[in-house]
């Protein structure tokens, strides 16, 4: 049975890192790679409000806060689920955090596809950030506070993905490819390992269908939001396409955690 549970589990996790990893290489070839997704995301920038001094929580990343963060969450673990669970919710954040660096600063590139010299700005390290820990605390958690561990998350990351493009820090595209690299990240250490739980998740299901419905229903107003703007080009619009865009993925990204670290032991 044990061996049943866990190839069930390695499926799942596949699925996901499928999945996710498909967003994340769309949202480059879509966004950075490509000279419509360029302009369009350009006008997101034009109409954001930009700030050198966002409020909370955007402004709370710094090295030494990801580190106590990344302790908290491992002494949380810890103590619910065992020394395993607390060496992976710190080491694979950490590596999904210089991941995000390495990607950024070495590997990918941003090419002049029309009258703009921009930096790649693909991953968003700060999303990275906040998507990595939060997908670590889902996992750190003990089983009967998950689902609302993992709705807070949600909210959470919505509201730093909406920042990071109402206050023009990010494109579009570097905030999903954030919450892509995170996730891809802890479903790549599930399908090695799936992880287990001690006791039950409580109201896990309702919150797996609430996050499922929330996250496709705020994709859906994206795209609705994309269409319009384009065919009004109003740079508005397409801002809150992108903002509504990284609220839906928020809430699947969310949905993917707490059911990755839901299996019974």
């Amino acid at each position: 049975m044990s061996g049943v549970v866990a190839a069930s589990g390695r499926l799942r996790a596949t699925w996901f890192l499928v999945f996710w990893a498909a967003v994340g290489i769309a949202s480059y070839v879509l966004g950075v790679r490509n000279v419509v997704g360029q302009r369009a995301e350009e006008s997101v920038l034009d109409a954001a409000d930009f700030t050198f001094t966002p409020p909370p929580p955007l402004n709370l990343v710094s090295i030494p806060t990801v580190a106590i963060a990344l302790v908290v969450v491992g002494v949380i673990a810890w103590v619910s689920h065992g020394f395993r669970r607390a060496l992976v919710v710190t080491v694979i954040p950490a590596l999904s955090i210089l991941a995000a660096q390495l990607l950024k600063l070495r590997l990918l590139t941003r090419p002049e596809l029309f009258e703009l010299d921009a930096a790649n700005t693909f991953p968003s390290g700060h999303m990275t950030v906040f998507a990595a820990i939060t997908a670590a605390l889902i996992w750190a958690v003990p089983s009967r506070v998950r689902a609302f561990v993992a709705l807070g998350g949600a909210a959470l990351i919505a509201a730093v993905g909406w920042q990071l493009l109402a206050y023009g820090w990010h494109r579009p595209s570097d905030v999903y490819g954030g919450i892509a690299l995170a996730v891809v990240a802890f479903a790549a250490a599930s399908l090695i390992r799936p992880p287990t739980s001690r006791g039950e998740t409580v109201l896990g299901g309702s919150a797996s269908v609430g996050l499922a419905i929330a996250g496709w229903v705020t994709v859906g107003a994206a795209v609705v939001l994309v269409g319009v703007a384009v065919a009004t080009e109003n740079s508005a619009l397409m801002l809150s396409a992108g903002e509504f865009g990284g609220v839906g993925a928020a809430a699947l990204a969310a949905r993917t955690m707490l059911l990755l670290g839901s299996r019974r032991a």
